[in-house]
């Protein structure tokens, strides 16, 4: 099984074997994209062929040759939103309402998309929770010729948000007590975030990290209320520091143990973060393997397999 996940300027893949009943990433490694993979452009024909002929030399390079791979796509390519519907809401009068939300942060015609929508948590007070995934119609096609050539079959298509939600749970890392928990990366003074809060996904953000320490949004999916206190609490925990380029770097782990009140421990960050250390929750050929933590959402693809796989081993 390979996981092979697409951004906008690198592929990454990892490869699961079985040795002997037990689960091993086999392999590691990444691909840089030439100039850049703009999406949902699923119509260029160079992109097309470039990303197949790489997608072709990740699969022929792989020591256990297997034909089934899953595809991990940042979800900042499709438009995502979590919302609240009323609980009163039902059938025709839900789905009407949740397509009028997408509608308003689309700005665009719906019709280009399939919409999927999925609840995450209903209340008697809250009422329900939903996330909302809007997957243009050529995407399909898009797959199938980008994949056809390495002679490879998709069997799952996953958005970061749940590739990362997997590894969390198959790690014991997600609070099976609620709170609020938080991805972080510095990616060249840009920070990503995923935030998960009572065990679900509620949002995710792309910030600039200025020179003068700064953050500014500049990509927003799910809760903003929340995202506005992740974001605000990222920039009192790094406020003073020596050199905005070196703050949060890799991948860092928070979590609130129940308490949101606690985001004001990231003030503290060195102490409250910690590094998400892959490398011990998962079976590696290669133990020795740098920046394991850099393939974590490759990883979490690969959570869900070895469930499934392993679970009566």
């Amino acid at each position: 099984m390979l996981a092979i996940h697409i951004s906008q300027d690198t592929l990454k893949y990892a490869q699961l074997v079985n040795f002997k009943g037990t689960p091993f990433v086999e392999s590691l490694g990444k691909v840089s994209i030439k100039d850049g993979l703009q999406m949902p452009d699923t119509a260029n024909a160079e992109v097309i062929h470039a990303l197949s002929e790489q997608i072709a030399q990740i699969r022929n390079s792989a020591e256990f040759p297997d034909n089934t791979t899953h595809i991990v796509i940042d979800s900042d390519w499709f438009p995502v939103i979590v919302h609240h519907v009323d609980g009163v809401l039902d059938g025709p009068d839900r789905d009407k309402y949740l397509k009028w939300r997408i509608t308003e942060m689309l700005e665009t015609a719906t019709s280009q998309y399939t919409m999927i929508h999925q609840e995450l948590s209903r209340s008697t007070d809250d009422g329900v929770e939903y996330l909302s995934v809007g997957i243009p119609h050529s995407f399909d096609s898009w797959v199938e010729k980008v994949f056809k050539p390495s002679e490879l079959t998709v069997k799952q298509v996953i958005l970061d948000i749940q590739a990362i939600g997997d590894m969390l749970t198959a790690s014991g890392q997600l609070d099976p007590e609620g709170g609020i928990q938080v991805i972080l990366e510095n990616r060249e003074n840009s920070i990503h975030c995923h935030i998960y809060k009572d065990q679900e996904f509620k949002g995710l953000f792309h910030a600039s990290l200025n020179w003068d320490y700064k953050i500014t949004l500049d990509h927003v999916r799910g809760d903003l209320k929340l995202i506005t206190q992740v974001k605000d609490a990222v920039a009192r925990a790094i406020k003073g520091k020596k050199d905005p380029e070196n703050v949060l770097t890799n991948l860092f782990y928070f979590n609130s143990s129940g308490d949101s009140a606690v985001l004001n421990n990231l003030s503290r960050y060195e102490n409250s973060c910690h590094t998400l250390d892959l490398v011990h929750q998962f079976n590696f050929r290669d133990p020795g393997f740098e920046n394991i933590d850099e393939y974590a959402v490759v990883l979490g693809a690969l959570s869900s397999e070895i469930q499934e796989r392993f679970s009566e081993d």
